[in-house]
């Protein structure tokens, strides 16, 4: 934008119409929640990772994605909060966060959020650890800085994301290989990483087995980063029924098996020495009765 002074005024009253429009947009910037936004998210212009355009949603609200890699927030979405009160305790909570000296050297966050607030869209990294009171976060645009929660954003963070669902429909939707009791979906999905790592090729799975409560137990499975090894991530931690379990290993090999009941598959090459089995992955893919004759 020209500076005024560049202008040349012809008369008053164009003096007067453009005193009116500055009085305006100073109105317009000193009030109501757009303000504050730009307060809490700008830490020297860290965090803001893009700004909504006129197609984007205009409600205000807060994308939960599971957590996944350093400096980047995983594509598939586990849950929306879009009630004026949690979008408010997200904002809140990068406010009153304290930063912690030196760098950060910890494991792979919960959690991605994507905070859409008064236009802009601010990335972080969150971890929340259930027996932990206060939790932290980082912005994807630095991950080496991290950010102390209190006690009372902690426990309402926890609260928010804790109610949230992730159904067999949504996990479908996300690409996920879904095992529920209503069948399996996605399978081709499963099928193509097990080529791809036949190939020797970069790929990527995620298999979310539900329990007959329904909850979501995940089973991530990566290949071509780590070399020759498959890196798996086990999380039984949205099952409220059972023991909270998170884990990471690195396997040599997917082995596959036929059984009477279909094809089984294990991990091999685990653990100390990468000669153990793993003892949190095993998928059975049944057989399908009905192409089959009596």
């Amino acid at each position: 934008m020209k500076n005024l002074g560049t202008f040349e005024l012809v008369n008053r009253g164009l003096v007067l119409l453009g005193v009116m429009m500055m009085a305006m947009l100073l109105t317009s910037c000193g009030s109501g929640k757009a303000g504050d936004v730009k307060e809490s998210f700008e830490a020297g212009g860290q965090g803001i990772t893009s700004y909504m355009t006129d197609g984007s949603q205009s409600q205000d609200h807060v994308t939960i994605h599971r957590g996944h890699t350093f400096g980047e927030v995983s594509s598939g979405i586990f849950g929306t909060l879009d009630r004026g009160e949690e979008v408010e305790a997200f904002d809140q909570a990068i406010r009153k966060a304290v930063k912690m000296p030196g760098i950060m050297d910890v494991r792979e966050p919960d959690y991605g959020a994507v905070i859409h607030l008064g236009g802009k869209s601010t990335s972080i990294h969150l971890w929340l650890e259930s027996d932990s009171t206060r939790g932290m976060f980082a912005y994807i645009t630095d991950t080496g800085t991290g950010y102390r929660l209190t006690e009372k954003s902690t426990a309402q963070l926890k609260e928010s994301i804790g109610q949230l669902r992730y159904t067999p429909e949504q996990a479908m939707d996300n690409g996920d290989v879904v095992l529920s009791l209503g069948g399996i979906a996605n399978r081709e999905i499963w099928d193509k990483f097990v080529t791809a790592v036949q190939k020797k090729n970069a790929a990527t799975v995620q298999l979310t087995t539900y329990t007959i409560e329904g909850s979501p137990i995940f089973n991530n499975l990566e290949y071509g980063d780590q070399g020759e090894f498959i890196r798996h991530r086990f999380d039984t931690t949205h099952d409220p029924m059972g023991m909270p379990l998170k884990s990471v290993e690195f396997c040599k090999e997917l082995v596959a098996a036929q059984t009477e009941q279909g094809i089984e598959y294990r991990l091999n090459g685990c653990g100390k020495g990468y000669a153990q089995e793993s003892e949190t992955f095993y998928v059975l893919f049944p057989f399908d009765r009905t192409n089959q004759n009596n």
